[in-house]
């Protein structure tokens, strides 16, 4: 009886490789030959599911970003947490894999690509950013009474540059001091 291949899960499996081959080596140094003995496949067998290695370092920046997504609103369903515990979790979700330096280099690949390329799959991914950015004004919007509604945008464009910066600081050292001192952030806010 020949063996039932769920390819939704084989591309998941690829893409767990090529992550961890991107984070460690580069987007400029991994080859397809990488992607397929890292995740136990034939070359052709990889190419069943992705057209090149462009395709593939897309895919698992999307698959990130709709990570990062799902459990920021899981976060702001949460109905028993305040505004400075919902973006305390809300931070370690954006920081906790960036923490260990795990997916840094994907991230400053990511945006260095973008920087140069002008791509259909470069606006797909800054439609999600801003998605995800959208969320955080919303969540802030939400709290009327704690913030007035002309500095949600600055509080919302704060917390990114947080996150944004300790991506950056993650290269050096790790963000645990923002993590720490979001209490202080937000009475700077006046929330």
């Amino acid at each position: 009886m020949p063996k039932i291949v769920d390819h939704d899960e084989r591309k998941r499996e690829i893409v767990k490789s090529a992550l961890n081959l991107f984070s460690k080596q580069g987007y400029h140094n991994v080859s397809f030959d990488d992607f397929a003995s890292a995740s136990g496949l034939s070359r052709t067998n990889v190419y069943n599911y992705f057209k090149n290695k462009d395709e593939i370092f897309h895919y698992a920046v999307q698959e990130l970003l709709d990570t990062l997504s799902r459990s920021i609103e899981d976060i702001i369903r949460q109905q028993d947490l305040s505004l400075a515990q919902k973006l305390q979790k809300i931070y370690q979700v954006f920081t906790n894999e960036i923490e260990e330096g795990k997916y840094t280099p994907i991230i400053l690949d990511l945006a260095l690509r973008l920087k140069r390329e002008d791509t259909t799959i470069a606006e797909a991914l800054n439609e999600t950013a801003k998605s995800l950015r959208k969320k955080i004004e919303l969540l802030f919007a939400g709290e009327r009474t704690l913030l007035p509604s002309p500095r949600v945008a600055a509080a919302t464009t704060l917390f990114f540059s947080l996150v944004e910066s300790s991506i950056m600081r993650s290269l050096f050292t790790d963000s645990a001091f923002i993590q720490k001192n979001i209490g202080s952030i937000l009475h700077m806010l006046g929330i």
